[in-house]
């Protein structure tokens, strides 16, 4: 071996050994990153599920408030209808006693209109008799006698007016008792309206606080679930960086590149399509999803520039139409490393990649094992 071809060797090993440390660092340092990030999640979860559980403690102490205000308000309106009962049993005693009044006034009236018809009808007779000659014995028996019956029709008559006048000074009297209750149950009524109008703000105060306790929770639960989908994602990370295993990163794999899907995976079209394609801008960078080994790296008919890395376990992803390659056949790679340049894609009739999964040969759809955008 010539000297310059040895030191072209061991520039190369120390290029490799130089990337190797590299690598290794920032695996490294990606692991205590993601160590870090999963401790302080952790904090978050402790502190969000103390806080989601002050809030639920909080909340059946506002529902048993409103439950006992629910009760209260069915006590109260229980009592409100007993008394609305009596009031109007009053109203309808006040207006038979009213119309009972009525009647008898209206009788006394017309006895009296009687007791007076009767008078001007006894007087003139009186006078008429009182002149007469008080020895004539016979005008005088027939005068006494007209007297008497007069007098007994009179006592009749005034017996009832006076009978009437009572019957009314009954009544009346009753209906002043009457109106007197009906005053005390519409001031009670009013009462009691009033402490059920308290009830009902309590109520209301009450279902409003549940309400902003509730969205305060939902909101904090929203938050919860999105952290521990996020230690979800960080554990996954965790296992491949500690792991390395391709099956085990399913669902969380990085995208080769940003940009956007414009072929779509599909082995019942025909021709099958057996991978997915991207619009992407002009040399764009293309990064290797895992961890593997180039195992191809050179024009594929059909699919220009193409490099292929083998993952193990039987997983191999392929990159075609690049417009340049900065890995060599056998070459490790890293999750991330650049691999190369996309170059002109003729379906899209635009710059782009063509990507596949695949296991032992078998096409399996990209979408399933990438990560969401």
């Amino acid at each position: 071996m010539s000297p310059k071809q040895y030191l072209k060797l061991l520039v190369f090993f120390i290029i490799c050994l130089f990337l190797f440390k590299i690598n290794t660092q920032v695996s490294l340092a990606s692991l205590k990153k993601i160590q870090s990030e999963l401790k302080s999640y952790k904090i978050q979860i402790k502190n969000k599920k103390s806080f989601l559980k002050k809030l639920s403690s909080k909340e059946k102490k506002i529902i048993k408030q409103l439950t006992k205000v629910d009760n209260e308000i069915v006590k109260i309106t229980q009592k409100l209808q007993k008394e609305e009962e009596k009031l109007s049993l009053i109203k309808r005693k006040e207006a038979y006693l009213l119309k009972n009044y009525q009647i008898t006034s209206k009788r006394k009236e017309k006895l009296k209109k009687d007791l007076k018809n009767i008078l001007d009808k006894i007087w003139p007779i009186y006078l008429q008799n009182k002149t007469l000659n008080i020895f004539d014995t016979k005008n005088e028996e027939r005068w006494q006698l007209k007297i008497k019956l007069m007098n007994i029709l009179l006592d009749k008559v005034s017996k009832i007016y006076k009978e009437f006048s009572l019957e009314c000074q009954k009544i009346s009297s009753q209906l002043i008792e009457l109106q007197k209750l009906i005053e005390e149950r519409k001031k009670q009524l009013k009462q009691i309206n009033l402490v059920k109008d308290s009830l009902l703000e309590k109520k209301l105060f009450f279902l409003k606080k549940i309400q902003e306790t509730r969205l305060v929770k939902l909101k904090e639960e929203e938050n919860l679930q999105q952290i521990l989908h996020t230690v979800e994602s960080l554990n996954y990370k965790l296992l491949i960086l500690t792991n390395r295993k391709f099956s085990k990163a399913k669902g969380h794999l990085p995208w080769p590149a940003k940009g956007k899907l414009k072929v779509k995976f599909n082995l019942k079209k025909h021709p099958p399509c057996r991978g997915i394609g991207l619009r992407l801008p002009k040399n764009s960078p293309i990064k290797a999803i895992f961890w593997g080994k180039v195992v191809h790296n050179d024009v594929l008919r059909g699919f220009g520039e193409v490099i292929i890395l083998s993952h193990g376990q039987g997983y191999y992803s392929l990159y075609a139409f690049l417009s340049k390659s900065f890995v060599k056949i056998g070459q490790n790679v890293e999750k991330g490393e650049v691999i190369g340049l996309c170059g002109y894609y003729p379906k899209l009739k635009n710059y782009g990649l063509y990507f596949e999964l695949r296991f032992k040969q078998k096409p399996v759809n990209p979408i399933f094992w990438l990560s969401k955008f």
